[in-house]
């Protein structure tokens, strides 16, 4: 028998599921099926390919390397159909990217869906996670596009500019500044701050500005997404700094009040990031072009709606664009 596609999907189906019966779900095939194309692969290779350890079967070291190259195998057939999809143009084709949670959740899936609408023949994955992750994906080539906020000097990757984006301190309605409009960092400092984890982008510029005010964060906390953060800051347990793109809502309704840190610069650029000296797919490069050609959806603040009264009774009395950008 000769190595075919058909044997090698098989054959990795069989190890991913370390069974031959658990695989037949997945591969549709009869049980006799099966072990016949894993025993034809293993008197081609001469070699044993799994052996079997109580209810389950387990790679060989063979078997191993062959998972290996089986893997390579048809991720580079993937590669060749992508190629041969931009021939057509953006009727067919796949655009990957990869953002971090702010945008990822709050600025990208809008302009899919827009996107998705006009190229509905472009199939669309959209990984979320912190910059780290976003910047080990280009460099990887796991994606074709990286959306990330602070700049990033790597040479190996073009950037482009995206959108400007405005950060704003959020506060419960019961908190003691609720009925403020503009705050300093002193005024802050005794605050308990809540942060996003490591390797976030947005805890980036949060920590880089308040260096650069000369106030440190006494009282911090730690929370692993951008929604846990006003959750907790709804619950009055702390303070934040997020997008103003992230607490539309939450304003709009009551549950958080937004204000601005009047010495603090908290407007940032994000931008696209994608391998320098890699040609973009077709799909990827009409995004790009899509982006670009809609100036009006990129630029700008975010207008929130009037901010809710304090518990205190003090009002806001105006609606107002949060915050103002650099000068």
């Amino acid at each position: 028998m000769d190595v075919n596609l058909s044997s090698l999907r098989t054959f990795l189906t069989v190890a991913k599921f370390r069974g031959i019966t658990r695989a037949l779900g997945e591969l549709h095939l009869t049980q006799p099926a099966v072990s016949r194309q894993i025993h034809g692969l293993e008197e081609y290779l001469g070699t044993q390919l799994f052996l079997r350890k109580g209810r389950f079967l387990a790679l060989t070291e063979a078997g191993q390397i062959l998972e290996q190259y089986s893997i390579r195998v048809f991720q580079l057939l993937t590669e060749a159909q992508e190629a041969i999809d931009d021939l057509k143009g953006l009727t067919r084709g796949h655009l990957r990217i990869s953002a971090t949670t702010t945008i990822g959740i709050y600025m990208i899936p809008d302009v899919l869906g827009e996107f998705k609408s006009e190229y509905p023949g472009i199939e669309i994955s959209l990984t979320i996670s912190n910059k780290e992750e976003v910047l080990r994906q280009v460099q990887a080539g796991m994606v074709d596009l990286g959306f990330v906020g602070p700049p990033i000097p790597l040479p190996e990757l073009a950037m482009d500019k995206y959108l400007e984006d405005d950060m704003v301190l959020i506060v419960s309605p019961q908190h003691r500044l609720a009925a403020r409009d503009t705050v300093s960092t002193k005024v802050l400092a005794e605050e308990v701050f809540l942060l996003r984890e490591r390797g976030s982008g947005t805890r980036e510029i949060i920590e880089e500005e308040w260096r650069r005010a000369g106030v440190s964060l006494m009282h911090t906390m730690e929370l692993g997404s951008t929604e846990a953060i006003k959750k907790a800051v709804a619950a009055n347990l702390g303070i934040s700094i997020v997008s103003s793109r992230a607490v539309t809502l939450e304003a709009m309704i009551g549950h958080l009040c937004a204000i601005r840190v009047s010495d603090l610069n908290l407007r940032r650029r994000i931008n696209i990031l994608y391998l320098r000296n890699s040609p973009l797919s077709s799909a990827a490069e009409g995004f790009r072009q899509f982006l670009s050609d809609r100036p009006d959806k990129r630029e700008g603040a975010a207008d929130l709606p009037d901010l809710p009264a304090s518990r205190t009774g003090k009002k806001r009395s105006r609606r107002r664009t949060l915050p103002p950008g650099r000068p």
